[in-house]
């Protein structure tokens, strides 16, 4: 569909006609709305035609919109109009690389540079699990400040779904792909596409990893890789020839990571393209800079691999011994040195330098409750301070303690009574409760994060509120001169950043959005704010000056978090590994099972026979899937990408939240079913035994708190309200067997009864034994079971809604409580004859980092 000057789709008038291929018709439009020129793709007719293909376009364009990095071009809207199906991208002003390669091959340095970015942008793709599979100089775009960005993320489900399936050539048809194949389907561009992709084979990220093997080496040389006048020379070349050889003047190590992207077998090539990144960054210039700071990181497994992938041996042996090879790797940064300080088995919350230069590490070792211990750098041992059930928050420089008296669970951000103990031990001062974290300034003052009605405020000092945020805060530190208060906060777009205020407590953002960020220490000088933060590289330790830019000192594949920093720059951080398994309990026969799968498991329904789960589990950190397990042992059936919620009391339909929105999933033959959630953005979610209503908890589009809504599954009436009462940030949910109730958790975090015809809530804090419960599932007989207490001590509590009195009370963990930090999610059948739980288990280690370029001056 041609679209002429001055036309519309929705809010964008379209301005002029950029270009056209074989998919898609490109214009410039102005998004009416925000007064800003956008590019408006809209997709060939012929592939518009079916609304089936329409419908995966949306969902396609919608996951290419999620992919936010500087080096993957910007989607900003997707739509269907009068039968055309089109999205919006940011404008882009420069040319394409092809365009660029038509006057000559590209220089050294910028190819290398170019490379880089492109391999940082497909690590975020390949981080949310998807796979371009069409990298080529025509989808990569040189913008007129030098950057690159990599284009056609979004269009890839439409034209996959027009193919067959069955054996495929080269021959066959080729298109732009980013979601996953059908077997046997070609996708991709001939000269650029792998083996793998020649053959018809599934693909994987190094399928694109080849490809962009493929653009650098025309880069660096002017020529394709893999010439040949016809398709079928193509393929085969692809198949069985090498690529001619660079120019002479490419360096060896440039032309060894080519050639490492363009071996023929997936396994014989870099295996992930942040491994590709940083080779490339690692070559790039007269010395060993990495662009943006980075320096190289430490650990033996990852030096291995960059030795391999980089033929940077020399450079290693020089940063070994210190002298200079050449004058291309001369001056090579420092490395820094690190030591391992703990060697117990079990789970770390927080860790802190003493004034003297000791540390201080609040640990749950060998199945044990959390405890504090000090030891200093070089001593193996740890004394108990006998501060048991106790969480260190913050050392002051006298020495003293802030800490949290019983803290709700094994997590880091956990609510307590906030207490000051001298640093020797003794009988802590109770001074406010629900608090989450806490530093001291200069003079001895309190800065905390306490949560108030559902909402968490900095007070500073303690007792005035001086910032409050519905998003959350986590890590918070004092600057050395105690004019600074850094910390982290979540954000719009579910991400969080590092935060500071000033004197005057005005908050300024100070780092981007993370999917993930903790871990704030500030350097001795308070010029910096050190913090550490995930990508899809693993997990990185960064600095953010505060009058300049970020940069990254450290990565490590685990779980990597800042504790401290002290005075004369030596880093303290843990490194911990995380694993979420499933456990069936029952009170007959095999007292236990294991029912995980890939490690991450999280539990969403248990049949009334205890027969069958439902549970989501994490391929990747960012690739959720959903699966339902038989419970005697058998393998799993996978169910999709998204978040299992609940199983139907029938064992036909599983309740999950995907990317489509709140779907009904069968479990045998059968389509998915949306359930319309107009204005919500649901939570959680539970069925009704008939299946034929879902009740959910979600926060209403315009902003307000989270409330709890009935939705009828086969109609438009959209949702009902139940309650006013504001719920928890991670609320849970559970309808009574005769459908009258609803439990919930509130923003206080205590359990509440809502009647679904309306009325008064019914609450019960006076019979449980601790203040801290969640609704778990209901009994045949009406009584509600809850979960009392935190962490692996808490208990199974079976109370009869008419007496408010505890019928049957179970204890709940695993065989093992070593690193435990959370049971949960909880489910039980209606007879009580089987209960199925998640658990969180933590296991980590304390290391010192010495040489890493802290600022003390």
């Amino acid at each position: 569909m041609r679209l002429a000057p001055g036309s519309r789709l929705g809010p964008y008038e379209v301005l002029s006609i950029l270009g056209t291929g074989g998919m898609a018709e490109v214009y410039r439009a102005r998004d009416a709305r925000l007064g800003r020129d956008v590019a408006l793709k809209v997709v060939n007719e012929a592939l518009a035609e079916d609304p089936e293909l329409v419908r995966r376009f949306e969902q396609e364009a919608r996951l290419a919109g999620s992919l936010n990095h500087p080096n993957l071009v910007a989607v900003y809207d997707v739509g269907v109009q009068d039968g055309a199906a089109f999205f919006i991208t940011e404008l882009l002003k420069g040319e394409s690389l092809r365009q660029r390669l038509s006057r000559g091959r590209i220089p050294q340095q910028t190819a290398l540079d170019w490379g880089a970015q492109l391999a940082e942008g497909l690590a975020a793709a390949h981080g949310r699990g998807v796979v371009h599979r069409d990298v080529k100089p025509e989808n990569v775009f040189v913008t007129s400040d030098g950057h690159v960005k990599l284009l056609d993320f979004g269009i890839a489900k439409l034209a996959e779904s027009t193919r067959t399936e069955g054996h495929h050539g080269i021959l066959d048809d080729t298109v732009t792909s980013t979601g996953g194949t059908k077997t046997g389907a070609i996708l991709g561009t001939p000269a650029y596409m792998s083996p793998e992709q020649v053959r018809g084979e599934p693909v994987d990220v190094r399928t694109d990893i080849f490809s962009l093997g493929a653009v650098l080496h025309e880069m660096l040389s002017g020529q394709r890789a893999f010439p040949g006048g016809s398709l079928v020379e193509t393929g085969h070349a692809i198949l069985h020839d090498e690529p001619p050889p660079l120019p002479e003047e490419v360096p060896s190590g440039v032309a060894e990571v080519v050639k490492r992207c363009l071996e023929k077998e997936p396994a014989r090539r870099l295996q992930s393209a942040s491994d590709l990144a940083f080779a490339l960054e690692l070559l790039q210039g007269p010395t060993t800079a990495v662009r943006g700071g980075r320096a190289p990181p430490t650990s033996a497994k990852r030096l291995r691999r960059l030795i391999a992938i980089a033929g940077v041996a020399l450079l290693v042996a020089a940063v070994v011994a210190g002298v200079r090879v050449g004058t291309r790797f001369s001056s090579p940064p420092a490395l820094p040195e690190i030591e391992q300080v703990t060697f117990r088995d079990g789970h770390i919350l927080g860790a802190r330098f003493t004034p003297e230069g000791r540390f201080l590490v609040s640990a749950a070792w060998d199945g044990q409750p959390e405890e504090i211990f000090s030891s200093a750098p070089g001593d193996v041992q740890l004394q108990a301070l006998g501060l048991k059930d106790v969480r260190l928050l913050g050392v002051s420089k006298a020495g003293e303690l802030a800490v949290g008296i019983r803290p709700q669970a094994l997590q880091r951000y956990a609510k307590g009574t906030l207490a000051r103990v001298p640093g020797s031990g003794g009988v802590p001062r109770e001074l406010a409760e629900d608090v989450v974290r806490a530093d001291w300034s200069p003079t001895g003052e309190l800065t905390v994060v306490r949560v108030v009605g559902g909402a968490y405020r900095i007070e500073r000092p303690l007792g005035t509120p001086v910032y409050e945020a519905s998003g959350g805060i986590g890590d918070l530190r004092v600057s050395p001169d105690g004019s600074h208060v850094a910390f982290v906060a979540g954000n719009s777009q579910g991400g969080a950043e590092v935060r500071i205020l000033d004197a005057h407590n005005a908050p300024r953002v100070l780092t981007k959005s993370y999917a993930e960020c903790e871990g704030v220490a500030w350097s001795p000088n308070g010029t910096e704010v050190w913090f550490t933060a995930p990508d899809s590289g693993g997990d990185a330790l960064r600095v953010a000056a505060l009058n300049g830019p970020e940069r990254e000192v450290y990565r490590s594949t685990g779980d990597l978090k800042l504790e401290d920093i002290a005075a004369d720059g030596t880093v303290l951080f843990s490194i911990s590994e995380y694993r979420k398994d499933i456990n069936l309990v029952l009170k007959s026969g095999p007292t236990r099972r294991n029912l995980s799968w890939f490690g991450y498991a999280e539990l969403a329904g248990l049949s009334d026979d205890g027969q069958l789960v439902v549970f989501s589990d994490w391929r990747t950190p960012l690739t959720e899937l959903m699966f339902a397990r038989r419970t005697d042992g058998s393998a799993p059936k996978f169910l999709g990408q998204g978040r299992a919620l609940d199983l139907s009391a029938d064992k036909k339909t599983m309740l999950a939240l995907t990317e489509a929105g709140l779907v009904l999933i069968p479990l045998g033959p059968g389509t998915p079913q949306r359930v319309a959630t107009p204005g919500l953005d649901v939570a959680e979610g539970r069925l009704f035994r008939d299946g034929k209503r879902v009740v959910v908890v979600a926060r209403p589009i315009d902003g307000r708190e989270r409330r709890v809504f009935t939705l009828a599954v086969e109609s438009d009436a959209g949702p009902r309200p139940i309650s006013e009462v504001a719920l928890s940030r991670f609320p849970t949910i559970a309808v009574s067997p005769d459908e009258r109730w609803v439990a919930v958790t509130d923003a206080q975090d205590a359990p509440v009864v809502l009647p679904l015809a309306g009325g008064e809530p019914i609450r019960f804090p006076e019979i449980l034994p601790e203040p801290d419960a969640s609704p778990v599932e209901w009994s045949a007989e009406g009584d509600l079971w809850l979960r009392s207490g935190r962490g692996t001590r808490g208990s199974l509590l079976r109370v009869d809604l008419r007496t408010h009195q505890i019928q049957e009370s179970r204890q709940l963990s695993p065989e093992d409580p070593t690193g435990v930090a959370l049971v949960w999610p909880i489910r039980v059948t209606p007879d009580g004859s089987a209960v199925a739980f998640s658990y969180l288990r933590a296991r980590g280690s304390l290391f010192l980092m010495r040489g890493a370029g802290v600022s003390r001056n």
